[in-house]
């Protein structure tokens, strides 16, 4: 208790005596750069007993323009068993003065988990205020207490680009003699004061700069300074927890979230099992099973249970219909099971960031929940939230990252699969006729594949109206589109998704006296040039590669010859390869043929400006123009 008591005297004292909030008073160095300056950033966080945790937290934050707004973090997230003891807000000028104090009943209180959820234990309460100029400055003061200890928070030093922190401290005290484990990251480049004692570890930073975003680099996680707590005994929502190994983690979750919520009605039982009568091949019952939950449930968030973690049961899906990612996984199980496949419910943090479980450092973690099922051959993965994902699809959303599979043994973390460049695949075919002189008229044929089928095959439903914006806006290098036949195929047991689409351009040719200029790469040209990264720090990322394979023929105007060939181009380079060739098939007739294939990585700050200078290229090659000129007579 002394490390707290000392901790408050030194915060009533740091407030009593040196409270200056003028925007003046922040150092010039700081702001560079700056949307919004952290002023001061403090939170104490005591662990009195294994179900109950006391953090009390001050905030002060200056606001130079709206894109800092989002900075301001004035909020209280709570469940029904939490208690907030202390809120209020009070916004200060630019020199200053108190201009607005916000008790907590002026908070608005609402749900944590917006839409699609059908209900939930989670609320938060929210400081409502809109600026009426910049800059201003906010202080914001919580207290709460929690019985529910699985989420030690943890701390970040910086919150985000272009935001910079002057004061930052952050202690955590274990009163209980529970034993608790924390991790620093990314502290090399920083000035940062750490105390630790037997039971406390507390940490100071100040004047730490904004940091400016820079295109293709690593992610905000991977460099800025933070901290990871974890305890190795914890409480959430009435049920006591020990988890100091990946293996102790799962093993709780399987015992205490998911044991005893897989049974299913007799009658539900026998029907899976008809379903799958005659098919011995598991691969084959796990399709049958998966399309079944897919036509038969659909998703809604439910935040119910153990702090949310608890799926409901199996039966209570199948009596409804419904359930969240937890509910809809925990249901596919048991489906299975049903049937003798066995599967295993899986925890990973969901997105297209690919972030990882830390292996070194066991901890509740995750934001969604899915399916695994290992066969012989392979690991099988199901999206059970989704009506459309094929079996063993996992997108930019679960792709190639450490997830835990929860196992009746215990915990495991397994990597999910990675989509290798050229499995990212896209084959476009087209056939053109110039008409009427400079004019396009044609058919193209797109196959996509990997993380390039993941933009496509949720298309499938779309409208006629929804159809053109898309490939208005895909081709829209191109005026004067107009669409006329758009065919769909999802081969979801291949995952792969075929478009034919009929099209019209026109004025597609560019008239240059009597000759006309012509584009040949008319359906598949890559305009992305990165933006210029000057005095670049960080290293240069391709988190997913890819790969692009070309052929239109082209069928020229009516008494047209090509007056000058666009010569064979080949860029290697350690970013990938880009080719182009141009050939006559008959007279009147050419084929152009294009590859584009990019290289995922990390790559030197220095390899940028060449990555850069290839897409360039390419983008300049894609645009190139042959000259047509009237034949003789």
């Amino acid at each position: 208790m002394r490390f707290y008591f000392l901790f408050l005297f030194s915060l009533f004292f740091h407030f009593s005596f040196s409270q200056n909030y003028t925007v003046d008073a922040i150092p010039k160095e700081v702001r560079q750069n700056a949307d919004a300056v952290v002023r001061l950033d403090i939170m104490d966080v005591v662990v009195e007993d294994q179900d109950r945790m006391k953090v009390s937290a001050k905030r002060v934050v200056t606001i130079f323009n709206e894109k800092g707004n989002e900075h301001v973090h004035a909020y209280a997230f709570y469940e029904k068993n939490d208690r907030v003891s202390e809120l209020e807000a009070i916004i200060y000028n630019a020199h200053g003065k108190e201009i607005k104090k916000i008790k907590k009943r002026d908070f608005l209180d609402q749900s944590a988990i917006d839409g699609g959820t059908l209900y939930s234990d989670s609320r938060v309460l929210v400081m409502r205020y809109t600026p009426t100029q910049y800059p201003y400055t906010v202080e914001f003061v919580k207290e709460y207490t929690t019985p529910n200890t699985a989420f030690a928070p943890n701390w970040a030093f910086l919150d985000d680009y272009r935001v910079s922190t002057e004061k930052s401290e952050f202690s955590f005290t274990m009163e209980c003699g529970i034993p608790f484990r924390h991790k620093e990251e990314n502290f090399e480049s920083y000035q940062i004061d750490i105390k630790e004692t037997e039971n406390s570890i507390a940490y100071k930073a100040k004047n730490l700069k904004a940091i400016k975003a820079e295109p293709l680099s690593p992610s905000f996680n991977d460099f800025a300074p933070q901290v990871k707590i974890a305890m190795d005994e914890f409480h959430l929502e009435g049920v006591d927890g020990k988890a100091s190994t990946w293996q102790e983690l799962g093993k709780w979750m399987n015992d205490e979230l998911l044991e005893g919520r897989d049974d299913l009605d007799e009658g539900t039982i026998q029907y899976v099992k008809n379903l799958v009568k005659g098919v011995s091949d598991p691969l084959e019952k796990t399709r049958i099973i998966y399309k079944y939950v897919q036509e038969n449930t659909r998703y809604i968030s439910v935040q119910l249970g153990i702090g949310g973690w608890m799926p409901i049961s199996a039966s209570d899906v199948d009596r409804v219909k419904y359930g969240d990612c937890k509910g809809l996984t925990n249901y596919t199980k048991a489906l299975l099971s049903a049937v003798g496949v066995e599967s295993y419910y899986t925890v990973v943090h969901a997105g297209g960031q690919m972030k990882s479980f830390d292996e070194d450092f066991p901890s509740m973690q995750g934001n969604h929940v899915f399916l695994n099922v290992p066969l012989e051959k392979e690991e099988v993965w199901l999206e059970c939230t989704s009506q459309k994902t094929p079996v063993n699809y996992l997108g930019t959303f679960t792709d190639n990252r450490n997830v835990l599979k929860v196992t009746p043994k215990g915990g495991e973390l397994v990597r999910t699969k990675a989509y290798l460049d050229e499995d990212n695949y896209q084959s476009t075919k087209a056939e053109f006729h110039v008409t009427e002189g400079k004019n396009v008229k044609g058919k193209v044929k797109i196959l996509s594949k990997g993380f390039q089928y993941d933009d496509k095959y949720w298309r499938t439903g779309n409208t006629k109206s929804e159809q053109e914006e898309f490939y208005k806006s895909y081709w829209n290098y191109v005026q004067n589109l107009r669409l006329d036949e758009v065919k769909y195929q999802n081969d979801a047991n291949n995952i792969e998704f075929i478009e034919e689409v009929a099209f019209s351009v026109e004025n597609y040719l560019t008239i240059a006296g009597d000759k006309l200029l012509l584009v040949p790469n008319v359906s598949n040209r890559n305009y992305g040039v990165p933006d210029r990264s000057r005095n670049r720090k960080r290293p240069l990322v391709i988190k997913r590669g890819y790969l692009d394979e070309d052929e239109f023929i082209i069928h020229l105007p009516e008494g047209y010859i090509p007056e000058t060939w666009m010569l064979p181009v080949k860029e290697e380079t350690k970013f990938g390869v880009y080719a182009i060739s141009i050939e006559p098939v008959e007279p009147g007739i050419i084929v152009y043929k294009r590859k584009l294939l990019i290289k995922s990585g990390e790559y030197p700050k220095e390899d940028y400006k060449l990555y850069r200078d290839f897409r360039k290229k390419v983008a300049r090659y894609d645009n190139s123009k042959i000259v047509l000129s009237k034949k003789e007579s």
